[in-house]
């Protein structure tokens, strides 16, 4: 539990609260026992809610595994007052801690950052969050300029394993952000109970970039989704041409294969047996026949 203190608000942080940290809260801050509740163990859905003298808020920042090359939330309470807010999570946030971290080097960027209130440093924390996603966003659509590399070089196989993971990683950043709409839009109604008005334009800037990076997210998604058709129609055709070669072969093939067996029957009476050169007769049949099949199969361009 670490505390920044100014002469109008207190920010308490804290990683991995224990029971110890909640009973300090509740005696502090006088807070219900649902959201000591809730806080303790993890939730998996965001929310927004209102305990008339403070909101409860969970959000999700999603962080990319790089062990698993997929999306995954990371949870962040926060409990914001008229003149106290509490960020709780159980892993690190990066632009989270790098806010906290600021305004606990630099006073004067606290004091910045607090200008009107509590609802200004709830802007710049979940404003920070988004803008998080921007640099994750651009890692994905390197991701995808590479498959698109990879598929015209024509290594279709390796582009599967590629495009799965990408798909992967965007269905988990998708599951993040979805839900949150809800939140940021009930978080412009409440702003006016708690926040003074001009802050109101702050929370209508987080839902639009909330937007954006959902469109950004979608966007690929249509692109990766473009880039599998087109692999998978290529694997379609390579797939055809194997199968027309093959094809072709048999039925140039089967005719001679039978001719053989025609020859090889054990009868008294078999053509062309017992002349001289008959080997090279039949052979030469068999040649001929073969060659008349290529040539016809090539007059209709089937080669």
């Amino acid at each position: 539990m670490q505390t920044i203190k100014t002469n109008k608000i207190t920010w308490i942080d804290i990683k991995g609260p224990t029971p110890s940290d909640l009973e300090s809260l509740k005696t502090s801050f006088d807070l219900h026992p649902l959201v000591l509740k809730e806080i303790l163990p993890q939730i998996d859905y965001p929310k927004i809610e209102n305990y008339g003298d403070y909101l409860f808020i969970v959000f999700f920042y999603p962080f990319f595994d790089k062990e698993t090359s997929s999306t995954v939330p990371f949870e962040l309470d926060i409990i914001v007052g008229k003149n106290f807010l509490i960020t709780n999570h159980y892993r690190d946030i990066v632009p989270l801690s790098a806010l906290f971290h600021e305004c606990n080097l630099y006073p004067e960027k606290m004091e910045q950052f607090c200008d009107e209130g509590t609802g200004e440093l709830l802007y710049r924390i979940i404003n920070e969050i988004l803008n998080a996603c921007f640099p994750k966003i651009s890692h994905i659509k390197k991701n995808i300029d590479e498959i698109d590399k990879i598929i015209f070089r024509k290594e279709n196989k390796k582009a599967i394993n590629q495009i799965s993971l990408v798909k992967r990683d965007i269905i988990g950043f998708e599951r993040i952000l979805e839900p949150q709409k809800l939140v940021l839009q009930n978080l412009i109604k409440e702003s006016e109970l708690y926040f003074p008005k001009k802050m109101l334009p702050y929370f209508h800037n987080l839902l639009n970039a909330y937007e954006q990076v959902k469109n950004l997210l979608e966007t690929n998604e249509k692109t990766l989704l473009s880039l599998e058709n087109t692999n998978q129609s290529l694997i379609d055709t390579k797939t055809n041409e194997i199968m027309k070669t093959l094809t072709l072969f048999s039925v140039i093939v089967f005719p001679l294969t039978l001719l053989a067996a025609l020859f090889g029957m054990n009868t008294k009476i078999l053509p062309l047996v017992g002349l001289p050169y008959d080997f090279w007769i039949v052979s030469g049949i068999m040649v001929a026949g073969a060659f008349i099949m290529v040539a016809f199969f090539k007059s209709k361009k089937w080669f």
